[in-house]
């Protein structure tokens, strides 16, 4: 076998450079301040910019602000990705070198209004026996707020829900998003799913650095 298989991503110049954004601890509620907010890559990614995200973390907790500037309009029936929604993929180990999703990888979907009766829940697909059991749904803490332009979710995910999350001992996540929206693109960080298929190539995520105080 050689180096690459047909399962094997090719990789854009992003990729050979990587890309790595600072995530700084919150203390209580996670703030939509600039300390907390994460660089674009729209223009790297050649895609339009209509939100801005916050992160944050404490030993207990991975926390999250989406500020999105277009208006909420539907949950997509059958398939999220056709409606309004939001994505976050983490690896709590970084291992770039992983070519499959493993048991410290985690996919979850959050949304602006009620779907099946809760605003987000995790729906990891795993690809072996390296696997974690899934976290429940009514232990994501989400905080949706619609207006008239847009819409903001506030998101925690307790540590309890990551397998593997030990900030203390492994600084360093991987992560991207990806923000649906109805009618139009979506929005990502460090990797396009126009170019991979995401949810199965951790490698291809970006990179948080969980900075201390």
């Amino acid at each position: 076998m050689g180096l690459f298989d047909d399962d094997t991503p090719s990789l854009s110049p992003v990729q050979f450079f990587g890309i790595t954004a600072d995530c700084n601890t919150s203390r209580g509620k996670l703030k939509p301040d600039k300390e907390h907010l994460l660089p674009s890559t729209s223009d790297l990614l050649a895609e339009d910019s209509f939100a801005d995200v916050y992160t944050g973390w404490t030993v207990d907790k991975l926390a999250f602000h989406f500020n999105v500037k277009v208006p909420f309009q539907k949950i997509g029936e059958g398939d999220f990705r056709k409606g309004d929604s939001i994505e976050v993929f983490i690896d709590t180990r970084d291992m770039k070198t992983k070519a499959t999703v493993s048991k410290f990888c985690h996919h979850f979907v959050f949304f602006p209004a009620l779907a099946q009766n809760f605003y987000g829940r995790e729906i990891t697909r795993f690809r072996g026996d390296d696997m974690h059991r899934l976290c429940h749904p009514e232990d994501l803490q989400v905080t949706p707020k619609i207006e008239k332009k847009g819409y903001s979710l506030s998101v925690e995910i307790p540590a309890h829900c990551l397998h593997g999350f030990d900030p203390l001992s492994f600084s360093r996540i991987g992560f991207t998003y990806r923000i649906n929206r109805t009618g139009g693109a979506p929005q990502h960080f460090a990797v396009s799913s126009e170019e991979y298929n995401i949810e199965q190539h951790p490698a291809t995520w970006g990179t948080l650095k969980l900075e201390q105080e």
